[in-house]
């Protein structure tokens, strides 16, 4: 298992600080000890198209396993608004390096 993994932003669910067609590299170790955090971007499967990756920003912390993902560009963005909270188990990982096209 590769520690970090590399996505393409692909939609504007993430404007203005990630924009389609940039890269993010995804630290796959960071949440294996700790939990993630409030503010935390994050790339996580898709709850019902588990083959999907989703980049979203925690915004809320339900419980020790549950969060609440928004897109910063909230008209542009399928999260937890439409699917509910995710379980930590569907975090792939946290952003770590930005890279714009």
């Amino acid at each position: 298992m590769f520690p970090i993994m590399r996505f393409r932003i692909e939609d504007r669910s993430m404007e203005p600080a990630l924009k389609a067609g940039d890269y993010v590299l995804v630290n796959k170790l960071t949440y294996i000890f700790s939990n993630p955090r409030k503010g935390d971007v994050v790339v996580l499967k898709h709850p019902k198209e588990k083959e999907r990756f989703l980049i979203k920003r925690i915004s809320l912390v339900t419980n020790s396993d549950e969060y609440f993902v928004i897109g910063d560009n909230k008209n542009f963005s399928q999260d937890s608004r439409h699917f509910g909270p995710v379980k930590k188990e569907l975090i792939t990982g946290k952003v770590w390096i930005h890279s714009e096209r």
